[in-house]
């Protein structure tokens, strides 16, 4: 009897917690994939509900605008809390100024829909990615492990509001848990800080596919083609997201039958293999990469027998990348800092292991990379520079 009550209590504290919350976004606006000609935007209503993107030109009357919705089948989206909207056909390289609207919906009945609040936020501005683009500052960081307060003294240190494209090399989370796991740890910070008018791109951790929603992951981060890996072209510079996955083998007791790595790791490998031969990554002039594990290991960890996943990573993407002109890797992973210089017959680029209290800052230009590694007290751990040879 006393737990069927505290059930019904629970219940009837949570129906008054949301009919007393305010309508409105609960999470966002955030970007992602932001390329020439398009962008996705990324937020949460605190209750369901109609929502869409409105978007002009930087500056133009809003008699200029476009709407844009997602839809399906026909059906536009509503009802619902999270929201993932594309503009598309924007102009590359211009400036545009974008808001959510959006109405509750209090009554959705098979022949009535009964709107109540609406809201409009503010204007936030984007820009469209300039693929004449010459150079550029790129901020990284990893293995933040839910410190969002550690997140943000890393991007003070880096300078960030000086940066054009930002990347996260994994475990940002330790695991996935909580629906709001994502936006605790990094996200809103990331809001908070750029990402209404700069994206962030990620790339997964092994923490991260860990916990009951780790599933779900790539619903916080969506791309047009699914995938969670993939390639991002800015201008010039081409940036190489892998996805490096566990680090201990499939059969390990911890992952209960459920992983498929070892697979997953190939069919990735087939991928790379055709995005290192294409034209547009030859075309490229700098070609970075992000994995989360540092396509390296040193004695210590071979000897430990372990870290099978982190070895297939090594043996199927390494030999791809050594022979694909890779000016520098960026990882995390291994907590430490660390930077393997360019060692023929193991890693043809360098390797930086960024350490989980650090982050690196690349500033590319005129056939240089300049690197900057940053702790949280400011230090400079790395300022060096890597010469690029004529391609």
């Amino acid at each position: 009897m006393k737990k069927l009550y505290l059930i019904f209590l629970l219940n009837c504290m949570a129906l008054y917690i949301n009919a007393n919350t305010r309508f409105g976004i609960s999470h966002g606006p955030y970007l992602q994939e932001v390329d020439n000609n398009s962008a996705t935007v990324v937020f949460l209503t605190s209750r369901k509900g109609f929502s869409w993107v409105e978007v002009k030109k930087h500056g133009k009357p809003e008699s200029e605008i476009k709407r844009f919705y997602s839809s399906k089948d026909g059906l536009i989206d509503a009802y619902n809390i999270t929201n993932v909207i594309r503009l598309y056909g924007l102009d590359h390289n211009k400036s545009y100024d974008y808001r959510i609207v959006s109405k509750e919906i209090k009554s959705f009945r098979p022949y009535k829909v009964t709107y109540g609040d609406s809201i409009a936020t503010e204007w936030y501005t984007m820009s469209t990615v300039n693929p004449d683009k010459k150079g550029g500052s790129v901020f990284i960081t990893s293995d933040m492990h839910g410190d969002d307060k550690k997140l943000e003294k890393l991007l003070v240190n880096a300078d960030y509001k000086t940066c054009d494209a930002f990347f996260y090399a994994g475990d940002m989370m330790n695991y996935i848990d909580r629906f709001d796991t994502p936006f605790k740890s990094f996200i809103d910070k990331s809001v908070e800080l750029f990402a209404t008018s700069i994206p962030f791109e990620i790339v997964r951790g092994n923490h991260e596919t860990r916990g009951k929603l780790a599933r779900t992951y790539s619903d916080y981060f969506p791309k047009k083609d699914n995938k969670i890996y993939g390639s991002y072209l800015l201008g010039d510079i081409m940036i190489v997201m892998l996805d490096t996955g566990e680090d201990k083998s499939d059969d390990h007791p911890v992952y209960a039958g459920l992983a498929d790595y070892d697979g997953y790791r190939t069919e990735q490998a087939e991928w790379l293999k055709e995005l290192v031969s294409s034209a547009e990554y030859n075309n490229a002039k700098y070609h970075i990469v992000i994995s989360h594990f540092p396509m390296v290991m040193d004695d210590i960890y071979k000897k430990e027998n372990l870290w099978y996943g982190w070895e297939d990573a090594i043996n199927k993407f390494l030999p791809i990348l050594n022979d694909a002109n890779v000016d520098l890797l960026v990882s995390g992973h291994t907590h430490r800092y660390f930077y393997h210089k360019e060692n023929p017959g193991e890693n043809s680029f360098p390797i930086i292991e960024q350490g989980a209290n650090s982050a690196t800052r690349l500033d590319i230009e005129d056939g240089k990379i300049s690197i900057k590694v940053v702790d949280t007290d400011g230090k400079a751990l790395n300022n060096s520079v890597i010469d690029i040879p004529r391609r």
